[in-house]
């Protein structure tokens, strides 16, 4: 896999607080999708095998004093410390970096400028009605996030959200293409095989007719 659970909570609009539990069965079924539809399996293939490998690291220790480049795990990712005597946590600090995922410049360009936030999207995204609409004794019910419990959902809100996120998605992607086709092959980044159906960018009233078709689908059942 190319993208790590915490990659998709920093950078898609879920929130460090938000419930991960969908996220390691979605992030490979995501990527397939991903690389079948719109990136291509030869581009997709070669940031897998420019994928790093990672140093063998032991996990973030609050109470141990890092060095300049000493490497930990945290949340499932491997940082690299910026400083001496750092204590800080990777998490929160401007003091970490995130180990360089792939081991040639364009990989990393791509991955960083585009294709991991577009994942990052599409997980959560994915993710958005399990974490929000939760089964129980009494039917579905909508978690509000804080003390007050869980009340009936409102299925506009839901496609309000989703209608926000795709447009973010497919402008990323549109512009992810668009760097593709200009510079990718001077990164040396394969030429794809197939551009499907996921790239394609559909139309305001497509999307909302799919977000409505969902919300019958799941509401009926």
């Amino acid at each position: 896999m190319l993208i790590t659970p915490y990659e998709v909570l920093k950078y898609s609009p879920a929130g460090k607080d938000y419930s991960t539990r969908q996220f390691c069965e979605l992030i490979p079924q995501i990527e397939e999708e991903f690389a079948r539809d719109c990136l291509g399996k030869e581009r997709y293939d070669y940031m897998v095998a420019s994928l790093t490998d990672v140093p063998f690291s032991d996990v973030w220790d609050s109470c141990k004093s890092y060095s300049v480049d000493e490497t930990v795990i945290r949340e499932g990712c491997t940082f690299v410390s910026l400083i001496n005597d750092n204590f800080s946590d990777p998490l929160d600090s401007e003091d970490w970096n995130l180990f360089e995922r792939f081991t040639t410049a364009g990989s990393n360009l791509l991955w960083t400028r585009y294709l991991r936030v577009i994942l990052a999207y599409k997980v959560y995204l994915s993710s958005l009605f399990a974490n929000t609409w939760m089964p129980g004794s009494g039917g579905v019910v909508v978690n509000q996030g804080d003390q007050t419990g869980f009340r009936s959902g409102k299925k506009d809100e839901i496609i309000q959200l989703k209608s926000e996120a795709m447009s973010n998605v497919e402008r990323m992607t549109a512009n992810m293409l668009k760097w593709l086709k200009d510079f990718g092959v001077e990164n040396s980044i394969p030429e794809p095989d197939i551009c499907g159906t996921a790239c394609a960018t559909p139309g305001r009233r497509q999307r909302r007719w799919a977000f409505r078709n969902e919300w019958n689908y799941s509401t009926k059942y």
